[in-house]
């Protein structure tokens, strides 16, 4: 088992050696080609982590600890080849750490006693158990956006971007347009995003799907995770779920989706009008 275990460790950062040189940087956002196969090796580190017992429990924390750790950013795969590196060197110098037993607990006392007296039986009620009062999480509150300009990227005589600017307009937004042209990606490079805007509605067509996951990583890396939705027709094969971007799937008007944009809208803190 152990033997098994090590092996994994092994491979999990030969892997990973050949992925981190490719992951994405804060500036420029995640690797969004690959992202699939960094998430697959991911969560294998944390399945083998797991099975290591109790020796493991630590570093799979501090994976699980990383706020960027759903997405491919090279800061996040030198984060899980630390950890593996670690727990493989001293899995290799003591092998018998794997699966260490976990402490049993202790039983509890038996709730039939004997009468030393009468030797009849006596069934008492176990002792009732002190429950604490809960204290009650305070659920996170998004921070009050204090302007009602978002960014839309998107070619200017797309139907859906002219439906979604009528959209903004009914519910007191201004549109920040990012124009980009037909069969040509964004220049990533050059592209300044305002830090004081907060979301991004991003219309992609069929002729932007080789090189759109690029521009949404860069979008979230810039602005924020949940903060950059993704609007298709039914007829552009779209991945239905991205890590971090909200997608939203046209059958035939935008209106079907208005309600479900402007949740997303208020969750992001912004303030609408009617």
């Amino acid at each position: 088992m152990s033997e098994q275990i090590v092996n994994k460790f092994k491979e999990l950062i030969e892997t990973g050696t050949t992925l981190a040189p490719i992951g994405g940087f804060d500036y420029s956002g995640y690797n969004a080609r690959l992202q699939h196969k960094y998430l697959e090796w991911r969560k294998s580190g944390l399945e083998t982590l797991e099975s290591s017992g109790p020796i493991g429990f630590p570093y799979k924390q501090k994976i699980l600890g990383d706020s960027n750790g759903g997405f491919f950013y090279q800061s996040s795969v030198l984060l899980i080849l630390t950890c593996l590196n670690e727990l493989f060197e001293k899995l290799k110098a003591s092998p018998d750490l794997v699966a260490a037993p976990v402490p049993v607990a202790a039983a509890e006392p038996s709730t039939v006693t004997s009468s030393e007296t009468s030797g009849k039986r006596i069934l008492k009620p176990p002792p009732k158990k002190v429950v604490e009062p809960s204290v009650q999480q305070a659920i996170p509150v998004p921070a009050e956006v204090h302007n009602n300009k978002v960014y839309v990227i998107g070619e200017l005589d797309e139907p859906l971007r002219i439906q979604l600017l009528q959209f903004l307009n009914e519910i007191g937004l201004e549109e920040i347009t990012i124009q980009r042209q037909p069969g040509h990606m964004l220049p990533l490079d050059s592209l300044s995003v305002s830090s004081d805007i907060k979301y991004a509605f991003f219309i992609v067509t069929a002729a932007d799907l080789p090189y759109a996951m690029f521009e949404i990583g860069h979008l979230v890396g810039n602005i924020g995770k949940n903060r950059v939705c993704v609007i298709h027709s039914n007829d552009v094969k779209f991945q239905k779920e991205v890590p971090g971007v909200l997608v939203k799937e046209i059958s035939v008007k935008l209106e079907e989706a208005s309600f479900s944009l402007m949740k997303d809208l208020k969750a992001a803190g912004y303030q609408l009008s009617f």
